[in-house]
């Protein structure tokens, strides 16, 4: 009869490590798959300044937002009631004849460890807003 070893505590303080490992990677690449979403973008198109600020009310000021500034920069922000306040800005300018639109995130709120708060109402309003230009103008230049 030989002695037995017992090498599954050994092998299980492995395996949790490892899981704890994967775990943290994986969440950290989902915040910055986040960020990445509602990154500032700059569009150059043919559009008037006055038709981007409309395709800017009618896809990002929507489903209870509304516009809080209607300047240059055009703010547009969501309703108080929600709890955690958001809001996009659109500033528009004039290069080599066509109209540049920068578009940008201005109001976000970090949960405890640095996470985003709803960082995907950003992301759709955003995708929203350059998707239109693009239906609008098949020459439009997005960068960012």
């Amino acid at each position: 009869m030989g002695i037995a070893l017992d090498t599954t505590s050994e092998g299980n303080g492995t395996s949790g490590v490892l899981i704890l490992v994967v775990i943290a990677v994986v969440y950290l690449g989902y915040i910055a798959f986040k960020r990445h979403g509602f990154r500032p973008r700059r569009v150059e198109t043919t559009l008037t300044g006055q038709q981007l600020r409309q395709v800017f009310k009618k896809k990002i000021a929507r489903k209870g937002w509304s516009v809080a500034d209607d300047g240059n920069p055009m703010i547009a922000r969501s309703p108080e009631s929600d709890g955690i306040r958001q809001g996009i800005s659109l500033k528009i300018s004039e290069a080599d004849g066509r109209t540049v639109g920068e578009l940008a995130a201005i109001l976000h709120k970090k949960k405890v460890f640095g996470d985003t708060a709803k960082a995907y109402s950003l992301r759709w309003r955003m995708n929203a807003f350059l998707a239109q230009v693009r239906r609008l103008d098949s020459t439009a230049k997005v960068m960012g």
